[in-house]
């Protein structure tokens, strides 16, 4: 299945485990949260834009929403040294201090620790200093702080592994003029938001916005391991990148709407989520938020709640600014030119629920009735069993749904009963269909 539009070659999608992520990760602390991570401001993604494609042969939408990654510089933070373990015998009036700087790069939450080897005077005696990444040992490197180094100048912080491969985290350190104990230690914590949250209603001040989608670059980071995600790993790690660099990705697992081939042309800084559960006759509202669960650089552990950066909260509407975000997409089928394939729905129609509040009613939300594959251009006519005329509507349009809110042409609620529907082509043909109205 090949799924068109104007910026898209083709966008289907052929992971079944990745429809798992949309609800196997969703938990009561998404909601829940009250108050946000006090280390990193959380960014709005950019350019979300949402469209939508209908297999006509299934009967069956799907929806896609993508959008621009937010840059390292704008959404990470480099903390100040934790040098709680700093201080062991020289007063600390007499101590120098490190500070750090720059612009973290990476990914994921780390921590960084550094441990002097000798002490002495900076500037003056030989103070070289280790550091590795916290759980990634393997990343290392060595500073020199004594003898040729002036206090103040920046070093920047480049790790290397055992083979020789480096990682350029954007840190760099810098020292003050005074004494460094030998064995005294720092930390150093870098973090970047967690991840996005796809969220969905039909509301559209946002209060009865569902997360849909998780995506977690900690828990793609961790794969296997505790903690960790193999379904974020492959998103991050082998289907993005396999679309950005040739537009194709192929799985051997299907999910429903999709298939096993995704072919979309995304940029550089463009990720994606889908939706195989859009309904026809529905207007939905999505959005994408950035999400972040706080980071104890002591510890080297996120914290247990989840923060976006716009919160929605059932029955809660959502702030102007993050109401202004939401991106409207009504459903619709296309329409065409067999008559016989018109029909009525919901069928019948009870009055007073909809499939969101009444178990077993099959209304859509705004209490209309919709008819369904209709042509481009027609006429439907309703009709009282006696032959009255009850409504008319001349539908010169380019979806394939009418939609009658059960009134007469005087706007009255019409009264329970059986009622004819009759649909006109300009060619002159046309079909009957019988509508239930149940009040």
């Amino acid at each position: 299945m090949t799924i068109r539009h104007p910026r898209v070659k083709g966008f289907v999608y052929s992971l079944a485990a990745l429809l798992v992520l949309c609800v196997s990760t969703m938990d009561a602390s998404i909601a829940g949260a009250q108050t946000a991570p006090d280390s990193l401001v959380l960014q709005k993604p950019e350019d979300v834009t949402v469209w939508r494609e209908y297999n006509a042969s299934r009967n069956q939408f799907t929806v896609w929403v993508r959008w621009q990654d937010i840059p390292d510089s704008l959404a990470a933070v480099i903390h100040q040294p934790d040098t709680l373990a700093w201080s062991l015998v020289t007063p600390v009036d007499s101590l120098s201090f490190p500070s750090s700087r720059g612009f973290y790069n990476g990914n994921i939450d780390r921590t960084v620790e550094f441990r002097a080897l000798q002490g002495g005077v900076v500037g003056q005696d030989s103070i070289p200093f280790t550091y590795t990444i916290r759980r990634e040992e393997h990343w290392s490197g060595t500073i020199q702080v004594g003898r040729g180094y002036t206090s103040g100048s920046w070093i920047p912080i480049v790790f290397r592994n055992r083979v020789g491969e480096t990682l350029d985290l954007g840190i760099e350190l810098s020292f003050t003029p005074g004494i460094i104990d030998v064995q005294s230690q720092f930390i150093i914590g870098v973090e970047d938001f967690e991840g996005f949250h796809i969220w969905r209603g039909i509301e559209s001040d946002g209060s009865d916005l569902e997360a849909i989608g998780e995506i977690s670059k900690e828990e793609a980071f961790r794969g296997a391991s505790p903690g960790g995600s193999v379904v974020d790993s492959l998103y991050f790690f082998e289907i993005i990148p396999d679309l950005r660099a040739t537009g194709v990705y192929n799985s051997p697992f299907s999910i429903d709407c999709i298939g096993f081939t995704l072919r979309v042309e995304l940029e550089d800084d463009e990720l994606f989520w889908f939706d195989c559960n859009a309904f026809n006759g529905f207007t939905y509202y999505y959005l994408v938020t950035s999400f972040d669960r706080g980071y104890s650089v002591s510890s080297g552990r996120q914290g247990l709640i989840k923060i976006d950066r716009c919160q929605p909260s059932l029955g809660v509407v959502l702030a102007d600014s993050c109401r202004a975000e939401l991106v409207e997409m009504p459903m619709q089928v296309d329409p065409q030119g067999n008559l016989n394939a018109v029909y009525a729905v919901p069928n019948p129609f009870r009055t007073g629920g909809s499939r969101l509040t009444t178990e077993n009613y099959h209304n859509f939300p705004d209490d209309k009735v919709r008819f369904v594959n209709v042509p481009t251009d027609c006429i439907v006519k309703i009709y009282t069993v006696s032959g009255d005329l009850v409504w008319e509507y001349d539908h010169v349009d380019s979806g394939g749904n009418i939609e009658w809110d059960a009134t007469n042409r005087a706007g009255e609620a019409v009264t329970s009963g059986v009622y004819i529907y009759r649909i006109e082509d300009p060619g002159g043909g046309h079909v009957y269909g019988r509508l239930i109205i149940i009040r």
